[in-house]
């Protein structure tokens, strides 16, 4: 499966001379109406097609024989694939690169010289690890995964932890702080586990199972780097099947995700009107990633805007047609149907947070935000004061 470092790697990927084309395919062999051959078929014989002058004839017989390699490859190859397949292709560039995608994407194939990742960048939530560990005074269970797959890593029984028929003679205060030191013993053996996980297989949220007051006492032992990462905790039996625990903590991140774009969304309000550390619309939002501002991008999944991207220093610019000069570097302009996508990419790799607005209720509150826009890393007063 893809990870962000590979995206991160892909988004810096280009060829001076030879075109890229970037396969992004969804492939559902659940669907039996749904067969993605037909899908590819038409997708391949689209791009030969529509081939225009950007490229010279032989940057053009270069893309005619990148198609027929992919179409040979999932020919060959196809049925391995159960969700979705990112293909990167510029044979004359030596670039061959093939990555299992999570099953909910959208099926496009893009060609140019550098790799086309926005699609990509999209679904790095559903690619996020977490790690969910159910608890109790004397046992634990350790899955890892992420919101498409999920596995159990292993089981931690304390066996020294005393049951209430071990009681004996004992008083019961003497007997109940011998319980407790012994729990604290087997939450420190878990804690200690969960941080090496961490340091093995960073992840970036830790889901709790268990009783409020053994979760609320575990999270003590933990070590702040993992504490931190808490998103919430799910009442799920320690008995409980994986399918169970997967599910139980989907909802804990996706509630935790639909949260993030919430408090995002009201921070870029209060921001804009405050015209302190915040842009709305497209053309603010532009300008901010021309000046490397962008903390975080907030994007309504379903918003298009015409535009152009310079093939020399590849700034995004409201207007501009194809063949006319950047505003800012001089070099060729190529005119684009939409210009979301080289925003998206652009302020990824400036290293921002990214959230896409897909829920209807929250593409409703980045209306009168004009459907785009930033938190800044700086200040815009602090900006016009220097």
């Amino acid at each position: 499966m893809i990870t962000r470092a590979d995206v991160d790697a892909l988004s810096r990927l280009g060829s001076d001379q030879w075109p890229i084309v970037s396969l992004i395919l969804r492939v559902d062999k659940e669907r039996i109406d749904d067969d993605y051959t037909i899908r590819l078929k038409n997708l391949l014989r689209d791009a030969a097609d529509t081939l225009d002058d950007r490229f010279d004839p032989p940057q053009r017989k270069a893309v005619l024989e990148d198609l027929e390699r992919i179409r040979e490859f999932f020919r060959d190859e196809g049925d391995r694939f159960g969700r979705g397949v990112a293909v990167f292709a510029a044979s004359k560039a030596g670039i061959w690169q093939v990555y299992e995608l999570p099953r909910d994407v959208d099926s496009e194939i893009v060609i140019g010289f550098e790799a086309h990742v926005a699609p990509l960048i999209k679904i790095l939530e559903q690619l996020e690890p977490f790690v969910t560990c159910l608890i109790s005074r004397d046992n634990a269970r350790l899955f890892y995964g992420r919101l498409g797959n999920f596995e159990e890593l292993e089981q931690i029984v304390d066996v020294d932890v005393p049951g209430q028929h071990e009681q004996g003679g004992w008083s019961q205060a003497r007997y109940e702080r011998h319980v407790d030191e012994h729990a604290r013993a087997h939450f420190k053996r878990v804690a200690d586990e969960l941080f090496h996980i961490f340091e093995e297989q960073p992840f970036r949220w830790l889901i709790l199972g268990g009783p409020d007051e053994v979760a609320a006492a575990f999270l003590e032992h933990l070590h702040p780097y993992v504490r931190e990462r808490h998103a919430g905790t799910v009442r799920v039996l320690m008995e409980a099947n994986i399918n169970e625990v997967h599910e139980e903590s989907c909802k804990i991140i996706r509630r935790w995700l639909r949260e993030e774009k919430e408090r995002a969304i009201e921070i870029l309000r209060n921001e804009v009107g405050g015209g302190d550390q915040g842009v709305a619309g497209l053309e603010p939002t532009l300008m901010a990633l021309q000046q490397g501002q962008i903390l975080t991008l907030l994007v309504d999944d379903s918003y298009q805007a015409p535009g152009a991207v310079c093939l020399n220093c590849r700034s995004v610019q409201r207007e501009g047609g194809t063949g006319q000069q950047c505003i800012f570097c001089g070099g060729p302009l190529q005119a684009l149907d939409n210009v979301v996508p080289e925003i998206v990419t652009g302020a990824f790799r400036q290293g921002a947070n990214l959230l896409f607005m897909t829920d209807p209720e929250l593409q409703d509150a980045m209306r009168d935000l004009g459907r785009i826009g930033a938190i800044l890393r700086f200040s815009l007063k602090s900006q016009s004061e220097a």
